[in-house]
């Protein structure tokens, strides 16, 4: 039988995230945050607000790979995908609203989104 920790909202904050993993018994193995009797489920939202968006994902995204853990998609990740993402039924259109309402703003390397903590080239995803 495998248990389960269940980890949400780490909004960017990689260091905390590290403490609680570490705290939980996981050790870092190969690139790879591992525990041997239990495995994490990410309850979704990586991104947004926190310094430290990019080491998120690459805390994440090779315990997911790794089978270490498994994630939901969280509404942060859901409304940048839709930001990026082109409405088929209106060329030209996003599936989330381009303006200043959308909490999404013009980072210094071309970015239109608060993904992007490090210069990143413009119209790549991290």
């Amino acid at each position: 039988m495998v248990n389960y920790d269940l980890i949400g909202d780490i909004h960017g904050h990689s260091e905390p995230l590290v403490e609680l993993l570490e705290k939980l018994g996981y050790r870092l193995s190969d690139g790879v945050y591992r525990q041997p009797d239990r495995r994490v489920i990410f309850l979704g939202d990586f991104i947004d607000r926190g310094p430290n968006q990019r080491d998120v994902i690459k805390i994440v995204r090779p315990m997911i790979e790794e089978g270490a853990a498994l994630s939901v998609m969280g509404n942060h990740e859901f409304n940048a995908i839709a930001y990026f993402t082109e409405d088929p039924d209106d060329p030209g259109q996003y599936l989330r609203q381009h303006t200043s309402s959308s909490g999404f703003a013009p980072c210094r390397c071309g970015w239109t989104c608060r993904v992007c903590v490090s210069c990143t080239p413009a119209g790549t995803m991290p």
